[in-house]
C-alpha cells in the first residue's frame, strides 16, 4: 500500500475551526443586537429616550452671558453644548467651561455664566440636555438627549 501525499486538514482542526468561526459570528450578533435595544434606564416610569421629549428650557446669549432656564418638570442633570463654526463643529460639557451647578437644573431653575471664550468663533450654539435615570439593575445613569431635543441659539 501506498500512503498519498495528503497536504488537506486534519477533521479534528477542521472542526475547531468551525467552531470557533461560529462562536465569533454569535458573539458579532450578539453585542449587535445588545447594541440596538440598549438600556437606557428609566426616568418617572418610563423610557428616558422618551423623557427628552418632555424637557422644556429657554436659553439666551448677549454679550457673552449664557442664560439657561428650565421651564418644565423633567430635571437636566447636565448640558452638552455644540460649538458650530465655520469650519465644523465641536461638542463639550457645559461644565467644563462654566460653573454649571453640581446637582444639575431642578424645575425652574436658572444658570448664567460668561461663556464668550468658548463661543468666540461660534455661529450658533446648541445646548442639548443630559439626563439621568436608573438603569434595570437600579443604578444611576446618564443619558444624552438626541440633537433635535436641543435649544439652538444664533450669535
Amino acid at each position: 500500500m501506498k500512503k498519498r501525499n495528503s497536504k488537506g486538514l486534519s477533521p479534528v482542526i477542521a472542526t475547531t475551526l468551525l467552531i470557533a468561526i461560529v462562536v465569533v459570528i454569535g458573539l458579532i450578533i450578539f453585542l449587535w443586537f445588545r447594541g440596538m435595544v440598549g438600556d437606557y434606564g428609566e426616568k418617572f416610569g418610563k423610557n428616558i429616550e422618551l423623557v427628552c421629549e418632555d424637557v422644556v428650557m429657554y436659553a439666551s446669549y448677549y454679550d457673552g452671558i449664557l442664560d439657561i432656564s428650565n421651564d418644565g418638570n423633567v430635571p437636566i442633570y447636565k448640558m452638552n453644548v455644540k460649538i458650530a463654526e465655520e469650519g465644523g463643529y465641536t461638542t463639550k460639557e457645559l461644565g467644563e467651561f462654566a460653573d454649571w451647578p453640581e446637582t444639575g437644573l431642578n424645575q425652574g431653575g436658572v444658570f448664567s455664566d460668561n461663556v464668550a471664550s468658548e463661543v468666540y468663533s461660534a455661529e450658533t450654539i446648541t445646548l442639548i440636555p443630559i439626563l439621568i435615570g436608573t438603569s434595570e439593575k437600579g443604578n444611576k445613569k446618564t443619558f444624552v438627549c438626541n440633537e433635535r431635543y436641543g435649544y439652538e441659539i444664533t450669535l
